[in-house]
């Protein structure tokens, strides 16, 4: 009996040491709880600059419309855009490849957006409006199964400032900080594009018809 409860405190204790290993890797790796600012910067050649407290974390560059390369902590991870922007995938430098979907629904303006990492770890993206204008929108990632919120997105759907999306990042997300640099790198190019297409939508006016062709014709008519 005494053997079996001195293996049983072994056992106790060996876990506990793991757990703490475990927290101090993840508190390592968190950037901790914090606001992540994401501004654009040049014309021909766009790249999109992620800060915290004015501390660069990561850089993402476009190159072309379908294609851009995100690097941070000195990792770099390929982006590409499939068709339709359905699907958006990021490879990593191991060659793992993670996947943000767009699943339609009936109801177009209520799409479902899931990430499927490499791993094989699932984050659901839920997304509301914010404000009484109808282009602040927000989307919040939460893990599959798990009700925690752990990333805040807040961005304008229309209007291209500068000052592309602005991420608040909450204390739950210390467990799956390996995740961060390609869950905000997927996010942020989703809502690039959905910014892109928003602006590239034209303005319907009423045409006139122009006066000198009717002028024309009348002249025309009282000849004949």
């Amino acid at each position: 009996m005494r053997d079996t409860l001195e293996r049983e405190i072994l056992f106790m204790r060996a876990d506990a040491a793991l757990i703490e290993s475990a927290g101090e890797t993840f508190e390592r790796d968190f950037i901790g709880a914090s606001e992540i600012i994401v501004r654009r910067e040049g014309h021909s050649r766009v790249r999109h600059i992620f800060t915290v407290d004015g501390r660069r974390i990561g850089r993402l560059k476009w190159r072309g419309l379908r294609h851009a390369i995100y690097e941070a902590d000195g990792s770099k991870f390929e982006i590409s855009v499939g068709a339709l922007d359905r699907r958006i995938s990021i490879i990593c430098a191991d060659g793992g490849e993670s996947f943000l979907i767009r699943r339609s629904r009936a109801n177009p303006n209520r799409d479902r957006l899931i990430i499927e990492m490499a791993e094989g770890d699932d984050f659901c993206l839920e997304r509301s409006r914010r404000g009484s204008l109808r282009s602040q929108s927000s989307i919040t990632v939460h893990k599959k199964f798990y009700q925690s919120t752990l990333l805040i997105f807040c961005f304008d759907s229309d209007r291209r400032t500068q000052t592309t999306v602005r991420i608040e990042v909450t204390p739950s997300m210390k467990w799956e900080a390996r995740y961060l640099h390609r869950l905000i790198a997927l996010i942020v190019c989703r809502i690039i594009l959905e910014r892109r297409h928003s602006g590239a939508q034209p303005v319907r006016v009423k045409e006139k018809r122009c006066r000198f062709v009717d002028d024309k014709r009348d002249r025309l008519r009282r000849r004949f």
